[in-house]
C-alpha cells in the first residue's frame, strides 16, 4: 500500500528564495511546460500565451537527503500531479513520476506509466502507454518526448481522435506551432479495434483546425487496397467551410456519360450559405443550379433555389427550362410578420428527371406573399397569390379575324388582397369604460356588432405570350366580345352586422341580426366604370338543446350522451336582382337574387361517448362520435312548391381504436337529399334507392396499421478501439461494488437488447354518389406502406398506390438499407406508370458528403 505524506514549506514573499525553493519553482514550470506546450499544442483550440500563476505556498517539502518520497499527490493552486512514487534528484536536477503518473490542469490532463522531467535540459519524457487530453481532444501513444526550448515533440505509436474520425501513425512529430507529421498514418471513421476501412498514406501532415495532406493516398477495405491516388487533402476545420465539392461521375442509358455536382460551397459566417453547382449530361444537355439558405435568429430565415437547364431533345433542337423557388419569413416584432413562398417555372418539363414524385406529377404550382400586422384590436392582412395550371388545355380563339389554336396554361393572380376583420364585439364597449359596472339585468348588453373589409385586384390570363401588363392588369377579349383571354377586376367590399342574442328562461336561445354589404367595382359587366352596389338582409332564429344520458356497465363503455338541438329561423332579403350586372371575384361580390322570405327548420343529433378507464388507458371522451343533421325550409316567394328538399348529413368519428399491435381509424361521412313532394313511404325499394332520394354521397376513409417491436440482440459485439472502450479516458466515479456484472445470457439480453419498430399500414378511400352508383361507377384507391427491420442491419420499406376501380397500380417504390458498421448502403427503386428510376448510394455515416459513391438511372 502506498502511503501519503503532506508537508508544507512557505516561500518568502520578499524574494528571499532558497536554492531548493528555486528548484521547486523550476519543477512547477517544467510540469506546466510539458502539459501546455505539448498537449495544448496538439489540440485544435489553443489559448496563446497562457502561463501558470505562481503560488505563495508550495505544499511539498523536498530536501537533499529526502530524494525518494511516497507522497502521491501534490497540489499547486489548480495544478494537480500524482503518482505511486515521486523521485527528485537535486544533483541531476531531474524529477521522476513513476506508476500511474498523472498531471492535470483545468480541462487538460496527461497520464502515463512514467513521466521524467530534465530541469536543466528543459526536456520531458513519458514512457509506456500515455494519454493526453484537453477538452474533447484525445491523444494516445507509447512514448512521448518534448523539448521545451525548441518546442519539438515526438510520439510513438500515436493515435488521435477528432470530431468524426480517428488518426493512427507509427510516429507523430510536432514540426511547427500548429503542424504535425505522421509516418505511416491512417485515417478512419470506424470505431472498431480493427477498422473495416481506412485511408492509408506513407506521409501525412496535419494542420490543426485547418486540413490534412497525405501522399500517396490508398483506400483500404478489410486491409485490402481498392483504389489509390498520388496525393489527397481534406479539411478538418470545425463547422461550415467554403470550398469546392467533390463531383459525381456516372453513366445511364438516357443521359449517357455525366458529371454531376461540379460545385462550389460558400459559407457566410453563421448566417447563410450557398451552393453553386453545374451538371453536365452527354446526351441531354446541362443544368446550372443555385441553392442557398439564410437565417438570423428571432428575425428572419429562408432559402432561395434556382435552376436553369438546357434540354437537348434532338439534333439541332433544344429548349431552355428554368425554375425559381424561394421561402422567406420575417418577424418584425409585436406579432407583425411577413411570409413569402414563391415558385415559378417555365414548364413542368424542368422536373422530368426529378426523383421527387410530388414535383414530377405536379399539376399546379402556387406562389404567395403575406403581411400581417395588429390593427385596432384585430389583424390587418395583406397578401398576394399566383397560381399556374401546368396541365393546360387546347383552346381556339378568333383574334383580328384569324382563328388561332393554342395550348393554354391558365395563370391566376391576385395582387393585392387586403382584409381586415373586426370580430363580434358588444356595443356597450363603445360608450362604457373599464371602470363602469354593467347591471346583470341590462337588456342592452346583449347587442353586438361586427365589421369586415376586403380590397382586391385579381384575374387571370390564358395567353401563352402574355406581357407583364396583361398578367397584372390589362383585359383582352376574343372577337366575339364574350370570351376573355385576359381578365382582371378590382374592388372594395364593406360588410357589417348588428346582432341581438338572448337566452330566455335559461334554455331558449333567441337571436336577431341585420347584415349589409357595400361594394365598389372598377367596372360592371356593361363596362361602366367605377360603380357601386349594396345588399342587406335580416335573420331571426331560436333554438334549444335536449340532453339524454345513459350510464352503462360494459367493460369499455361507461356512458352515452345524446344531444338533440332543434332550430327554427326566418330569413328576409329584398329584391337585389339588379346586382347581377356586377362581377364577383376574390370574395368581393353582392347578392343578386330576387326577394326572399324563407323559414327553415333543422335538427341536430349528436352522440357522445365516455370510455371506461382500463389498465393501460385513462378515461377518455369522444365528442361527436356520431352526428346527423337534417333540415328543410319553406320559401314564401316561390311560385311553385314552397318546400325545399330535405337534406341530411351524417358523420361518424370513432377516433383511433388500438388493440394490441392493431390500430384502426375510420371516418365515414355522407349526405342524402330527399324530394319532399315525392316521398313514398309504402313503396320504398332499398335496391333502387327510390325513397324520394334525389341525390346522395358517400365518403369513407379507413386506415389499418399493424405494428410491433422487433428485438435484436448483439451477442457478439464488435471490439472497439481504445478511444471508445477504455475507461482510461473517463473519470473514475464508479466503485467496484456499483458495477454491473453479467453472469447469464438473459442479463446480456437485457443489457444489449434494442427495440426497432416494424409496421404495415393500409389506407383505403372510397367515394361515390347516386348518379355514379346507378352506372356502377365509384372512386376507390388503396395505399400500402410497409417498413420492416429484417435484422439488426437490414431494413426494407415498400409503398404503393393502387386504383381499385380501374384495377391499375399508379405507383410503387421500395427501399433497401444495409448498415455496414460505419457505412450504409441505400437503394431505392420507383415506378410510376411508364416512368421508373433507381438510386444506389454507398456512403460513410459520419462523413456522408465527403465519402460517398452513388449511381442512378431513369427512363420515361
Amino acid at each position: 500500500m502506498t502511503s501519503r505524506l503532506y508537508v508544507s514549506k512557505t516561500i518568502s514573499r520578499k524574494g528571499e528564495l532558497k536554492k531548493s525553493g528555486m528548484k521547486e519553482k523550476m519543477i512547477v514550470l517544467m510540469v506546466a511546460g510539458l502539459l501546455f506546450c505539448w498537449v495544448l499544442a496538439y489540440t485544435q483550440n489553443t489559448d496563446e500565451g497562457n502561463g501558470l500563476p505562481l503560488a505563495d505556498t508550495l505544499y511539498t517539502e523536498i530536501s537533499a537527503n529526502d530524494s525518494l518520497l511516497t507522497a502521491d499527490s501534490v497540489k499547486i493552486d489548480s495544478v494537480f500531479y500524482s503518482a505511486d512514487t515521486l523521485h527528485y534528484s537535486e544533483v541531476t536536477e531531474k524529477i521522476l513520476l513513476s506508476g500511474n503518473a498523472s498531471i492535470k490542469y483545468h480541462s487538460s490532463n496527461i497520464k502515463s506509466d512514467t513521466i521524467a522531467i530534465d530541469i536543466s535540459g528543459k526536456q520531458a519524457f513519458a514512457k509506456g502507454e500515455s494519454m493526453m487530453k484537453d477538452g474533447t481532444q484525445l491523444i494516445l501513444g507509447e512514448n512521448v518526448f518534448y523539448d521545451l526550448d525548441t518546442q519539438w515533440g515526438l510520439l510513438s505509436q500515436g493515435a488521435s481522435k477528432f470530431d468524426k474520425g480517428y488518426y493512427y501513425g507509427d510516429e507523430i512529430r510536432k514540426i511547427a506551432k500548429r503542424a504535425f507529421d505522421i509516418d505511416n498514418g491512417i485515417f478512419t471513421t470506424c470505431d472498431a479495434l480493427h477498422p473495416h476501412f481506412y485511408i492509408g498514406t506513407k506521409k501525412l501532415r496535419v494542420y490543426h483546425n485547418d486540413k490534412v495532406v497525405g501522399k500517396p493516398i490508398i483506400f483500404y477495405v478489410n486491409h485490402f487496397p481498392v483504389m489509390a491516388f498520388p496525393f489527397g487533402t481534406f479539411t478538418i476545420k470545425r463547422g461550415r467551410q467554403s470550398g469546392i465539392l467533390v463531383p459525381s461521375p456516372g453513366w445511364d442509358e438516357v443521359r449517357g456519360k455525366y458529371l454531376e455536382n461540379i460545385a462550389y460551397y460558400y459559407a457566410y459566417k453563421n448566417y447563410a450559405d450557398a451552393t453553386l453547382a453545374f451538371d453536365y449530361f452527354e446526351k441531354t444537355g446541362w443544368e446550372l443550379s443555385l441553392h442557398s439558405q439564410y437565417i438570423k435568429r428571432y428575425i428572419f430565415n429562408g432559402n432561395f433555389d434556382a435552376i436553369l437547364q438546357k434540354r437537348i431533345s434532338g439534333p439541332q433542337h433544344y429548349t431552355y427550362e428554368w425554375n425559381i423557388k424561394s421561402k422567406h419569413h420575417h418577424d418584425f416584432g409585436n406579432n407583425t410578420t411577413f411570409d413569402a413562398n414563391l415558385n415559378f417555372v417555365s414548364s413542368s418539363v424542368v422536373w422530368e428527371a426529378s426523383t421527387d414524385p410530388t414535383e414530377r406529377l405536379a399539376e399546379k404550382i402556387t406562389s404567395s406573399m403575406a403581411y400581417k400586422k395588429p390593427f385596432l384590436s384585430s389583424m390587418l392582412n395583406i397578401r398576394a397569390n399566383y397560381n399556374h395550371d401546368l396541365l393546360g388545355d387546347d383552346k381556339q380563339y378568333v383574334i383580328d379575324g384569324d382563328t388561332l389554336k393554342m395550348h393554354v396554361e391558365k395563370k391566376d393572380i391576385t395582387l393585392p388582397y387586403i382584409s381586415y376583420s373586426l370580430p363580434s364585439k358588444p356595443f356597450y364597449e363603445l360608450f362604457l369604460t373599464e371602470d363602469d359596472e354593467i347591471p346583470e339585468d341590462a337588456w342592452w348588453k346583449s347587442f353586438s356588432y361586427s365589421y369586415n373589409f376586403k380590397a382586391a385586384q385579381g384575374g387571370y390570363t390564358q395567353h401563352p405570350d402574355a406581357t407583364f401588363g396583361e398578367i397584372i392588369w390589362n383585359n383582352f377579349e376574343d372577337d366575339d366580345g364574350i370570351t376573355f383571354i385576359n381578365k382582371h377586376n378590382a374592388g372594395i367590399k364593406h360588410s357589417g352586422s348588428v346582432k341581438y342574442s338572448y337566452k330566455m328562461k335559461g334554455w331558449l336561445n333567441l337571436t336577431q341580426s341585420v347584415s349589409g354589404n357595400e361594394a365598389w367595382f372598377d367596372r360592371d359587366k356593361n363596362d361602366k366604370q367605377w360603380v357601386r352596389g349594396s345588399d342587406y338582409s335580416a335573420n331571426t332564429s331560436s333554438s334549444f338543446s335536449l340532453y339524454g344520458l345513459r350510464k352503462l356497465t360494459t367493460p369499455y363503455l361507461a356512458a352515452v350522451r345524446h344531444i338533440a338541438t332543434p332550430t327554427l329561423n326566418f330569413y328576409y332579403q329584398p329584391d337585389f336582382s339588379d346586382n347581377e350586372k356586377y362581377y364577383s371575384f376574390e370574395g368581393i361580390g353582392l347578392k343578386y337574387s330576387g326577394k326572399q322570405r324563407r323559414i327553415g327548420f333543422s335538427l341536430d343529433n349528436k352522440w357522445q361517448l365516455k370510455l371506461r378507464k382500463t389498465a393501460t388507458l385513462d378515461e377518455r371522451k369522444i365528442n361527436d362520435f356520431f352526428t346527423i343533421r337534417s333540415g328543410i325550409s319553406y320559401d314564401f316567394e316561390s311560385e311553385g312548391n314552397g318546400f325545399s328538399n330535405i337534406s341530411h348529413s351524417l358523420d361518424l368519428n370513432p377516433k383511433k381504436i388500438t388493440f394490441g399491435m392493431f390500430e384502426i381509424n375510420t371516418s365515414p361521412s355522407g349526405s342524402i337529399d330527399q324530394e319532399t313532394y315525392e316521398l313514398k313511404f309504402k313503396d320504398w325499394n332499398h335496391k333502387k334507392w327510390d325513397y324520394a332520394v334525389s341525390n346522395w354521397t358517400a365518403n369513407i376513409t379507413s386506415k389499418l396499421v399493424i405494428s410491433d417491436d422487433a428485438d435484436f440482440v448483439d451477442y457478439f459485439p464488435l471490439p472497439e478501439n481504445r478511444f471508445e472502450s477504455s475507461g482510461f479516458m473517463t473519470e473514475d466515479t464508479l466503485s467496484v461494488e456499483d458495477e454491473q456484472i453479467i453472469t447469464t445470457i438473459k442479463e446480456l439480453d437485457d443489457l444489449n437488447r434494442e427495440s426497432k419498430n416494424w409496421s404495415i399500414s393500409f389506407t383505403h378511400t372510397y367515394k361515390t354518389n347516386k348518379a355514379q352508383y346507378d352506372i356502377n361507377d365509384y372512386s376507390s384507391d388503396i395505399r400500402t406502406s410497409a417498413s420492416v427491420k429484417l435484422t439488426k442491419n437490414w431494413s426494407v420499406s415498400y409503398d404503393n398506390y393502387i386504383n381499385l376501380q380501374e384495377h391499375r397500380m399508379i405507383s410503387h417504390s421500395f427501399t433497401i438499407t444495409r448498415n455496414l458498421h460505419c457505412w450504409q448502403v441505400y437503394f431505392k427503386y420507383t415506378k410510376q406508370e411508364d416512368y421508373w428510376n433507381y438510386r444506389f448510394q454507398l456512403f460513410n455515416i459520419k462523413l456522408p458528403d465527403a465519402l460517398k459513391f452513388r449511381t442512378s438511372d431513369h427512363k420515361r
